[in-house]
């Protein structure tokens, strides 16, 4: 009891007395008659929530709090509202980006297939303007000849271009009932002798 007195909080844990003896020698000129009630009391007490609180060696008061990380519980659930902000704010920007990336190595792979078709091309338009390509291709696909030469034609069984495959035979699917119907109609009868 008397080390509590010492330190001068109450038994109840209400606060320091001291600050009860300064505000009862403070001066008199403050509690004037034209002031209000609420004006007169300058003193402050401390919460009443320090009476579960422990006193460090150095003589500051702890409380004891849950952490989260190493920090309050109050400060942990701000620093969660601000995290989740902040990723839903970079959520779609990233889904962009990483999109955008996507697509420009589609449109580079496809624009290195176009530079290669490109090229083929042009090989194939210098090799079309070279004469004696245009000569060799004249002989072979249209059998033509220079003038003054004779053209031979040599005929092997087996080589040259295989038959047309022969017509079908199948009967031709009967047409339906309201086509008949319609002949019948649209069509006079043929006139039999009488």
């Amino acid at each position: 009891m008397t080390d509590r007195r010492a330190r001068g909080t109450s038994p109840a844990g209400r606060g320091d007395r001291r600050t009860s003896r300064a505000a009862r020698s403070r001066p008199s000129h403050l509690d004037s008659p034209g002031r209000p009630a609420a004006a007169k009391r300058t003193t402050r007490r401390r919460p009443e929530s320090t009476a579960g609180a422990k006193r460090k060696p150095s003589g500051k008061l702890t409380r004891n709090e849950h952490t989260i990380l190493g920090l309050s519980t109050g400060k942990a659930v701000i620093l969660a509202a601000v995290l989740c902000g902040l990723a839903l704010t970079l959520a779609v920007p990233t889904r962009t980006y990483f999109s955008q990336r996507a697509e420009a190595a589609a449109l580079a792979e496809q624009r290195a297939e176009l530079d290669a078709d490109l090229a083929a091309l042009r090989d194939r338009r210098a090799q079309q303007q070279d004469p004696a390509y245009i000569r060799t291709e004249a002989r072979d696909r249209l059998r033509l000849v220079m003038p003054g030469e004779t053209p031979y034609i040599v005929q092997i069984p087996g080589i040259e271009a295989p038959a047309p495959p022969p017509m079908s035979t199948r009967e031709a699917a009967p047409d339906p009932w309201y086509t008949d119907l319609w002949r019948s109609i649209s069509e006079p009868a043929p006139e039999g002798p009488r």
